[in-house]
């Protein structure tokens, strides 16, 4: 069975428990869908692909970027500065670590989780986390007026 994603793959299942104040269908069908924003339905649109300007606002407001979790070749003459201020002591070494900042793991993996934290994501998080991507929805815009006179016949 393929995972529910957006309202489409429900069809009118949302809607009808809504109508008839099924309170735990209801729930039951606003539970299926993924909590991502990007996977909703109204953003399943084609992307225009024109020009877009290129705006660095790091260079523009003069900030420096992010770096990495993980130990590059460029930390080894950090470390060396760090011992050096331990040497003068404690003091010194904390204002040095406030300064700058230290490699955190020694290898970056974004995938590397401890599989208790795996199991316990929905799975809308493990099919992201995978990689896999829902592949958008074909919808056919004009069937609206078709699924308007049938909620019109259901209330009468």
């Amino acid at each position: 069975m393929q995972p529910i994603i957006n309202e489409w793959q429900l069809g009118d299942r949302l809607g009808k428990a809504l109508q008839h104040q099924q309170r735990a269908d209801f729930s039951l069908w606003l539970a299926f869908l993924s909590p991502a924003v990007e996977e909703m339905a109204e953003f399943q649109t084609p992307v225009n692909q024109a020009a877009q300007p290129k705006h660095d606002l790091y260079q523009q407001l003069a900030v420096s970027r992010r770096r990495p979790f993980a130990y590059q070749t460029t930390d080894e003459l950090a470390l060396l500065q760090q011992s050096q201020a331990a040497q003068q002591g404690l003091a010194q070494l904390k204002l040095y670590s406030y300064l700058q900042e230290q490699p955190w793991v020694w290898q970056e993996d974004k995938r590397k989780l401890e599989p208790q934290v795996v199991a316990d994501l929905d799975l809308h998080c493990r099919r992201r986390l995978a990689g896999d991507k829902m592949p958008p929805s074909v919808s056919d815009e004009t069937a609206l007026y078709e699924i308007l006179e049938q909620l019109s016949a259901t209330q009468v």
